[in-house]
């Protein structure tokens, strides 16, 4: 088969191949696509560079997700605390109404107030003795 034009000169496409190798700079068609498989490779190795640096971003958002300063991790540490101190804040109003009920006992009734001058000051009346019975568990202890 051959293509004429230029005013009846006839060329065969092996010969225009050769034209157009020539003219691109490339020596063989071996050689152009060896460049073409060359930039495929690259293109490829690029492309695996970009996901493995995406998998790596992904790996670090995760790791400060769940480890980071407000992550999963320190949230449960969080709620844990904040457990604990309302406890702690349930139990030490019942003390507050304890120590408050004790206190209007206190103003309202001398003889409580008695008993309990007497219980913590050691305090006693004349001709009164005063007993202190000494836990032996306890004494044991402290030594």
């Amino acid at each position: 088969m051959s293509i004429g034009f230029f005013g009846g000169l006839r060329l065969r496409p092996a010969w225009i191949y050769a034209i157009l190798k020539t003219m691109l700079g490339a020596e063989s068609q071996n050689e152009a696509e060896k460049r073409l498989n060359k930039k495929k490779e690259i293109s490829l190795i690029q492309s695996r560079g970009l996901v493995l640096l995406l998998i790596f971003f992904l790996f670090i958002l995760i790791l400060a997700f769940v480890f980071g300063d407000r992550g999963i991790v320190e949230i449960v540490k969080t709620q844990k605390q904040i457990k604990f101190l309302q406890q702690t804040i349930k139990i030490l109003e019942m003390e507050k109404q304890k120590l408050s009920k004790e206190i209007e006992l206190l103003k309202k009734n001398p003889l409580a107030l008695e008993k309990k001058a007497r219980e913590n000051l050691w305090l006693m009346k004349k001709n009164e003795k005063v007993i202190v019975l000494v836990d032996e568990k306890k004494e044991a202890k402290r030594e």
